[in-house]
């Protein structure tokens, strides 16, 4: 038989939707015309990547077709474009700046629209059944399904944003754990800068990977509001981890001196607010009562005045019936609580 040659030519696509619209126009140049119907579908899978000049002349059709086609569609882009772009300004390490050069805009694109998503009407649907705590002893009867060692309820950080911060504020959690923080910011429309020693995973895009033992972090802007839920010295030994650096391994005196040191640089800064919720330790420390809350608060002394001090009361039993007998034994008053103190600069 004999063989006849045909001329070929390869192309190379990056894309499927590459491959489809270079298909579309050299059928149309072989004579097959798709469907008006596989036009508009194929316009608006596209219509993302390609302008409607360019589908426009590919699909043969004019502009204002296209532009029929691919409202709908372009409108929610844009909308998820938008919802996206807030959320990574919520992310308290980014800037307008950093956020219009990712996404190929302006800055001043950017600013309109973070000032059309952060509205209180935004707000008030997340958190229409949102029901403030009005006395100074936050007890809870029921958890929110958060297990770990440590965990703050999800109802005492709604009502610490609720009472110290505004709408944008940016609020800085360095022991950030579960990510409660994250989450109740999201819902209030409060930028977060949230960072932990180790982080969980799974949460590895909200939470930066930080140990206060560096001082601050680098890209933290000021914030407004910052929440400080420390391991509690020896009552979390080796609850996190067996390193030396976590505070729950450090002596006493280290213990002090590493959270001194970082409060003095947040105060340094002059950030509005800070909060520390501790308990005392007692049990672990062969009975011996340490409050750290006021061995802590010397360092706020003539720059920074409580606006706040609430007990939050553990909601289970921290002792077993062996640890009780021996407290009525010796006549040792045990420790049910947290001290929960926000100061406010002078």
């Amino acid at each position: 038989m004999g063989k006849e040659a045909i001329a070929c030519f390869v192309t190379y696509t990056n894309t499927d939707i590459e491959l489809k619209m270079i298909a579309a126009e050299r059928n149309a140049k072989h004579g097959y015309q798709m469907s008006n119907k596989d036009k508009k579908n194929l316009a608006i899978e596209v219509c993302g990547s390609y302008s409607n000049e360019e589908i426009a002349k590919i699909l043969s059709v004019s502009v204002r077709t296209v532009s029929d086609w691919t409202q709908n569609k372009r409108q929610s882009d844009e909308e998820k474009r938008n919802e996206d772009i807030f959320s990574e300004y919520l992310k308290g390490w980014n800037t307008q700046e950093a956020i219009a050069e990712r996404y190929g805009i302006t800055k001043q694109a950017v600013s309109k629209i973070i000032e059309k998503l952060s509205t209180n009407s935004n707000i008030a649907k997340s958190l229409q059944n949102f029901k403030p705590i009005i006395y100074s002893i936050w007890n809870t009867e029921k958890g929110d399904g958060v297990s770990h060692f440590g965990a703050f309820p999800i109802v005492f950080m709604e009502n610490l944003i609720y009472y110290h911060t505004e709408p944008m504020d940016i609020v800085y959690d360095p022991f950030a754990g579960n990510g409660t923080t994250v989450d109740v910011c999201k819902a209030w429309q409060r930028r977060y800068y949230c960072s932990d020693r180790i982080v969980k995973a799974g949460r590895e895009d909200d939470i930066k990977l930080w140990d206060i033992a560096n001082g601050l972090p680098n890209d933290l802007q000021k914030p407004d509001f910052v929440f400080l839920d420390p391991p509690y010295w020896k009552q979390a030994e080796k609850m996190y981890s067996e390193d030396k650096e976590c505070l729950g391994n450090m002596s006493l005196d280290d213990f002090y001196a590493t959270l001194e040191k970082f409060l003095k640089e947040l105060i340094g800064r002059k950030v509005k607010r800070i909060a520390i919720v501790i308990m005392p330790t007692q049990w672990k420390n062969d009975k011996k009562y340490e409050d750290h809350i006021f061995k802590l608060a010397k360092v706020f002394n003539g720059k920074y005045e409580i606006e706040m001090r609430r007990i939050l009361p553990y909601s289970t039993q921290q002792y077993n019936a062996q640890m009780v007998e021996k407290a009525k034994e010796e006549k040792i008053c045990l420790v049910t609580h947290r001290d929960l103190v926000v100061w406010r600069l002078l």
